[in-house]
C-alpha cells in the first residue's frame, strides 16, 4: 500500500477545492452586478463553466481512485470509517450532481452557455416554473455541499492536530528539496 496519493489525485484535489471556491464565491458575488451587465455575466458564465469542469473532473478522480492502489490509512474507529465513507459518497454525489441540475435547469431557463466558441448543448425544454423549483433544490444542495466540505476540512485538521496521523499529509503536494 501506498502512503501517500498519486500526485495526479493530489493535484486534482486542491484544483477542484479552487474551482469548487470560485464556483460558490461567483454565486455570492453576482449580487454585486445589475441583471444584463458584463460582471453579472462574467459571474453566471465562470459559475456554469466551471460547474461543468468540476463535472468531468469529479468522474477522472473516481475512476482514479477505482484503478489506484489503496493508500494506507491509520486505524480508524468504526464510526470514522463510516463517516469518512458517508462523506466521500455525498461529495462525490453532490460533485456530479450538482452540475447535472444545473445543466438541467439552465435548459429550464433557456439560457445558452458557450464557452471557446462551444455551445453547450440543452437537454431540457424552456419551463419557468420547473426552472424555479430545480433552482431551489440545486441551492439546498449546494448549502448542504458547504456543510460538507466544511466536515471534510473539520476532519483532516482533526486528523493532523488532534490525532497527529499523517491523513492531511498524504494529500498535500509533496515539493522536491534542492540540493
Amino acid at each position: 500500500m501506498a502512503l501517500h496519493y498519486r500526485p495526479l489525485v493530489i493535484w486534482l484535489h486542491w484544483l477542484m477545492a479552487i474551482m469548487l471556491v470560485i464556483v460558490c464565491l461567483s454565486m455570492e458575488f453576482i449580487t454585486l452586478y445589475p441583471k444584463g451587465s458584463s460582471g453579472r455575466t462574467l459571474m453566471l458564465s465562470t459559475h456554469y463553466l466551471l460547474g461543468l469542469v468540476i463535472l468531468i473532473l469529479a468522474v477522472i478522480r473516481l475512476w482514479l481512485w477505482w484503478l489506484s492502489e489503496p493508500v494506507e490509512k491509520p486505524d480508524q474507529a468504526r464510526v470514522q470509517k463510516f463517516v469518512a465513507k458517508a462523506v466521500f459518497i455525498l461529495l462525490y454525489g453532490l460533485m456530479i450532481t450538482l452540475p447535472i441540475i444545473g445543466w438541467v435547469d439552465i435548459g429550464l431557463w433557456n439560457v445558452s452557455v458557450s464557452a471557446f466558441g462551444w455551445q453547450l448543448p440543452q437537454i431540457a425544454s424552456p419551463d419557468s416554473l420547473m426552472a424555479e423549483e430545480l433552482s431551489q433544490v440545486h441551492i439546498l444542495m449546494a448549502k448542504a455541499g458547504y456543510g460538507l466540505v466544511g466536515l471534510h476540512g473539520a476532519a483532516a485538521l482533526y486528523h493532523h492536530f488532534i490525532l497527529k496521523d499523517a491523513t492531511l499529509k498524504r494529500m498535500l503536494p509533496r515539493f522536491r528539496q534542492r540540493a
